[in-house]
């Protein structure tokens, strides 16, 4: 993030995740018009329904340090990146930026049972078709789980996606369990 804010918008996170909090009331145009905003909206509003579902478990509330990490990655991945090519047609040029496409995986991931992505990469050069590029997922996954399915299952949703929505050619999806999400009474990960 630069000094100008999330997105050019002039908001912190902080100022994103009160706006949340208060149900987007009143409504702000710089954050509901920007793109990168509406991105951490979301992954906001995703960590608090997981946040929730620890604490109606009965376990205490997530690590602030944890969620501080993963929420930096996110604003850190909405930004725009490199643009890839949808189509050119009769002078209007397409594109899917890098970060909509980060988010995406991050969506996706999310969306699972029990699975929480830390970060993502997208690595390697997105205008070579032959070689293609290396999708990189890291996830925390909730204590009791299993990690290997979870990580399968990552890579499928992951790859499904991809092949939906984007024209890139992967290479290969390299998930890594990078941590657990279950807390005992006390607040501290176990």
């Amino acid at each position: 993030m630069d000094d100008d804010g999330i997105g050019g918008s002039g908001y912190t996170l902080d100022d994103l995740s009160d706006y949340l909090d208060r149900g987007r009331m009143p409504a702000i145009p710089e954050i509901d018009a920007n793109p990168e905003c509406q991105a951490v909206l979301d992954s906001l509003a995703r960590m608090s329904a997981v946040s929730k579902e620890l604490v109606d478990a009965e376990a205490a509330e997530v690590e602030a340090s944890w969620f501080d990490a993963v929420m930096r990655e996110v604003t850190r991945e909405v930004r725009a990146g490199r643009d890839i090519p949808l189509a050119d047609d009769e002078g209007a040029r397409l594109v899917i930026t890098e970060g909509a496409i980060r988010a995406m995986v991050r969506e996706t991931g999310d969306a699972l049972p029990g699975v929480i992505v830390e970060r993502t990469r997208i690595v390697g050069d997105l205008d070579d078709a032959e070689e293609g590029v290396r999708v990189e997922v890291a996830i925390s996954v909730a204590y009791g789980q299993r990690m290997q399915r979870a990580a399968d299952h990552m890579r499928r949703a992951t790859a499904d996606a991809l092949a939906t929505h984007t024209p890139l050619r992967i290479a290969s999806i390299d998930v890594t369990v990078d941590s657990l999400h279950s807390f005992d009474a006390e607040g501290g990960e176990r």
